[in-house]
């Protein structure tokens, strides 16, 4: 199922929905470019040696997106993917036989993402970490932008399809 997705506000009311609206629009470009897709052509890996896919990029920023879920005290989410508590990597030993259950892993993070930082405060650090959430919405947004790059030079790979 490919995602719509609407462009950000060009006035946001505030910094908070701002921030909010450029990680979503970065989260579905990503979905985008995953979009029609079949689990063999998710797994296609790019030029050697890399091991980069699709669904590398995916399975990777579920756990980017671990950040966000510290603000909830709950317990590290348990990717489909032999996930490590505390590892973003994902990259490697993709396989077509669990696209289905990797791409559902992503939104299940993203989701407690949301969840996890409604209504906490930009200036907000969970205890022990040096980085305010404002700082890691940033990082996210710059995150998923790096890989949104590499993830429509996949696609290009894949079926030619190319753009936004």
């Amino acid at each position: 199922m490919t995602p719509a997705r609407p462009e950000p506000a060009s006035s946001p009311v505030d910094e908070r929905a701002a921030l909010d609206d450029r990680l979503d629009y970065q989260r579905t470009t990503l979905l985008l470019k995953c979009g029609g897709l079949t689990p063999e052509q998710l797994v296609q890996q790019s030029v050697p040696p890399s091991n980069l896919s699709l669904l590398g990029l995916v399975r990777h920023l579920s756990g980017v997106e671990a950040w966000f879920h510290s603000y909830d005290g709950q317990p590290d989410h348990m990717f489909f993917w032999n996930y490590v508590p505390g590892s973003t990597d994902g990259f490697g030993e993709v396989s077509a036989d669990r696209a289905t259950d990797d791409l559902a892993s992503y939104h299940a993070s993203v989701e407690r993402s949301r969840a996890a930082v409604q209504g906490r405060d930009l200036s907000e650090a969970v205890s022990g970490e040096e980085h305010t959430l404002r700082w890691i919405y940033l990082h996210m947004i710059e995150e998923y932008a790096r890989h949104n790059g590499h993830a429509d030079l996949l696609r290009e790979h894949i079926d030619g399809a190319t753009g936004e």
